[in-house]
Order: C-alpha cells, then structure tokens, then sequence
C-alpha cells in the first residue's frame, strides 16, 4: 500500500463510523473531516486523525486533508440542505465556489465541491469503492411478502420516484391505491415518509431509486433501522428499493422490518 492514508467527510448517521471500521480493518489510517453540525461525537474514539468543521469551511477541510498526507477522499454519511439556509458562515473558498453555482440543486452543489477539491489535488472516489458489505441482494428480503395490490403500487411509486429524482428534487415516493401520497424533497426520506405516511391512514408503500445518472461519489441512496422506525410510525406496509442502495446494519435493518411484518423489495 504505497498511501495507506483514506479521508472521509462525515455527516449524520452511522455510515461514517462503519466505512471507518471497514477500512481499519483493511489497514488504512483514516483520516476524519467532520461536519460538526451533523457527524457523531463518537467518531474521534474510531478516527486516527479528526477535525470537525462547519458547513462551508473549504479552506480548513483542505489544508487538513493535506496536513495529514490524504489524496483520496469519500463523502460518507447525509449533509442535510437545509442547513444552507441556517446560519452558516462560509469561508471565502466556500463563498466563491456558491456565488460561481447556476442553481442550488444537490448535485450542481456536490459537483462543483468535487471539482473543487481535484484542483487541490484531492481526489473524491465512489462511496463504494471500499465497501461491498452494505447491499442487499435483489428480491423479497422479508418474512413478509409484498400483496399484489403493493406490488403494482411498488410500479406505480418507481415511475413518481424516478420522475423527481431525475429532476434533482429528491428519491422517494410515497404510494397508496396507486396515487402519490409523498414524493421527497428537501426534508429528506423519513419526513417524507411520515407525512405520506399519515396521509395515507395506513397501508402505504415507501419506494426509494437513484439518480438517472447517480454519481456514486455522493448522494447514493441509503436505509436503516430510521427507515423502518418513520414506515412502522405511520403503519405503512411495505419499503422497495433497488440493490445498490446502501443499507446501515443489514441484520438489524430486516430483523426490525421483520418484527413490524414490513416487506422488503429490492429491485
């Protein structure tokens, strides 16, 4: 291993903390850029090196990744957007990169800080390029199975879900009786689900895709246990998603989907 150093950009949830666990145990030295606003304090007690920085401090977030010797970084974990319009107090690095974006779409966001970073010499790689353990395999991963009357909600909901995630809006549809109950925005996937959810009044499905053209460097759709927590709350029926979706603490993730009698579809 000529650079055994790794950077990760942490933000919410628990993935930052099992990519860090994965690429100790394959020897790299991780190097941990947090978002203070949104990463888990625990993170310093499983980082060999780690800084926490609010949103919009480029300039600290390079010149520690190049302190620390790291030319390949991976984005891990949800940044949430509406922390653009909190008070947040960017650098001038961060304030030229914004004032240069045709619009504030995610991925018009992401991309320019990734090009960004390349010109610093900073290399950002597929979320997936040192993990395969996060992924299901396709079809009902569930005790129960989808009715017939969820599945072709589950068709109806790909086709809304795809719609909005190929204008950039967000991922997830929310189904009943083959009408939209939810489709995501900028609140994320479990508000989404909780207000499909309740509008519902029970039985709705919850579907997740990519991006047409999902760039794996960020934004990959994730599930968790919170997945099924927000499903379980509102008495939906179902959660489909496709296969490389990453999927926090598999084992849990079904026993918990299990335990409420939620299906799980990958497609």
């Amino acid at each position: 291993m000529e650079n055994n150093n790794i950077g990760i950009i942490a933000g919410y949830g628990d993935f930052p903390l099992i990519y860090i666990e994965e690429l100790k145990t394959c020897g790299y030295s991780v190097k941990v850029c947090a978002i203070e606003e949104e990463a888990a304090k625990a993170l310093v007690r499983h980082a060999d090196s780690i800084l926490y920085i609010g949103v919009g401090q480029l300039g600290k977030l390079v010149k520690f990744f190049k302190s620390e010797g790291v030319t390949e970084v991976i984005m891990v974990g949800k940044v949430r957007k509406t922390l653009m319009f909190k008070k947040v107090k960017p650098d001038l690095k961060a304030i030229t990169l914004f004032l240069s974006l045709k619009d504030k779409k995610d991925d018009t966001i992401l991309n320019a800080i990734c090009d960004f970073l390349e010109k610093e010499g900073i290399a950002v790689v597929s979320q997936t390029k040192y993990i395969s353990s996060v992924f299901l395999s396709k079809g009902i991963v569930s005790k129960r199975i989808p009715t017939k009357k969820e599945m072709a909600d589950i068709e109806f909901g790909m086709g809304a879900a795809r719609l909005i995630a190929g204008a950039d809006i967000g991922q997830t549809a929310v189904v009943k009786d083959k009408s939209v109950m939810a489709l995501e925005a900028i609140e994320g996937t479990d508000d989404a689900i909780i207000r499909g959810g309740k509008l519902a009044c029970g039985g709705a499905v919850v579907v997740k895709v990519n991006k047409p053209t999902q760039d794996l460097r960020f934004d990959v759709p994730a599930v968790g246990i919170d997945t099924i927590r927000a499903i379980v709350s509102v008495n939906a029926m179902c959660l489909a998603f496709e296969s490389n979706t990453i999927v926090l603490h598999k084992e849990e993730f079904i026993k918990a989907a299990n335990d409420a009698s939620v299906s799980l579809y990958v497609f």
